[in-house]
């Protein structure tokens, strides 16, 4: 039969095991809840980048919309432009014209006068 001191250097023995096999377990069971944390992080970051890549696809179609939008004002704007040019000239020309028959009107009335 073993003595007292025998049994307790082996009870010592066996708890410096079971707390070796305890840190083990601590460091293993963290390193799942680790890898599990990180695993649910890079599903987030792929589903913000998915989001992400929608939303530029969505700002690049609005851009691409307005920038044809902008397209068709600035080619109405150049339309009108043209359009307000002919005006401005047939409207100088009926003044010159008015002019013309105001100076012949008054040569004509000088003319009776005389």
């Amino acid at each position: 039969m073993p003595t007292i001191e025998e049994r307790l250097q082996a009870l010592e023995q066996e708890n410096a095991a079971r707390k070796k096999a305890e840190e083990l377990l601590t460091i293993a069971i963290r390193a799942l809840v680790s890898k599990e944390a990180f695993e649910k992080l890079q599903d987030t970051v792929e589903k913000s980048q998915e989001q992400n890549g929608k939303l530029f696809d969505v700002l690049n179609n609005h851009n691409i919309l307005t920038n044809e939008r902008l397209g068709d004002i600035q080619n109405q704007l150049i339309e009108l432009d043209g359009k307000i040019v002919g005006q401005q000239t047939e409207t100088r020309q009926h003044f010159a014209h008015t002019q013309n028959q105001l100076i012949e009107l008054d040569g004509k009335i000088v003319g009776q006068q005389t």
